[in-house]
């Protein structure tokens, strides 16, 4: 069985052809913002759904304009299906340009299968299949220091301090730090208490590459 994952704006038949044309289909969930037109929108869709026999859920988004969240959230939801064992399937065809920017980025760091839907033929073009795993650049420790920082994203902490924390000699963290930060994964920020000390921060959106 699969399940097709949206986003939709305010034309509803922008997710009906893939609706459609997906076989086996089990359920349809897709995203939208807190537009009345897309709320209108959404009715629709899950009308459609219900006139099929299809269960449909739908998604409000908040900040449609928030990539970070829109991404966060929506990974979150298809890991969560992926490990459930179900085919998933992704219609980019609807909602702000950063609410499919985010659908997309997902799309590529899962390798799930898109379409978009043309907006005057809503013919449906498949997208090409990518897989990219980011951070696969980083060493095992590399990750092992980004991943800590991320999930202590509101602590602060020192060079000196990730040491410890990590159990590595205070040279080793330095030297892995110099690579992060070459990398661009992290920041470092003047202590506001200590001009002297540095604060190492995961930089924005490292969430999505240790994830």
């Amino acid at each position: 069985m699969t399940v097709l994952f949206g986003t939709l704006g305010w034309r509803p038949q922008s997710l009906v052809p893939t609706i459609r044309s997906t076989e086996n289909l089990e359920r349809v969930q897709f995203y939208h913002s807190d537009h009345a037109k897309s709320r209108d929108a959404r009715s629709k869709v899950i009308e459609f759904c219900r006139s099929l026999g299809v269960a449909a859920s739908a998604v409000e988004i908040t900040d449609a304009y928030d990539l970070l969240h829109v991404a966060g959230q929506i990974r979150a939801d298809v890991r969560k299906e992926r490990a459930a064992g179900t085919e998933l399937r992704f219609n980019i065809a609807g909602g702000t340009r950063l609410m499919s920017s985010a659908a997309l980025l997902v799309c590529i760091l899962e390798g799930i299968p898109a379409t978009y839907v043309h907006d005057e033929t809503y013919r449906e073009i498949p997208l090409p299949l990518l897989r990219m795993t980011y951070g696969e650049g980083l060493t095992p420790r590399q990750r092992e220091v980004l991943a800590f920082l991320v999930k202590n994203r509101e602590k602060d902490f020192t060079e000196t301090a990730l040491a410890r924390a990590l159990g590595v000699h205070k040279a080793t963290m330095n030297h892995h730090l110099r690579e992060l930060d070459e990398k661009g994964a992290i920041e470092r920020r003047e202590d506001p208490n200590d001009a002297r000390r540095l604060i190492v921060k995961p930089a924005p959106a490292m969430e999505l590459l240790v994830g």
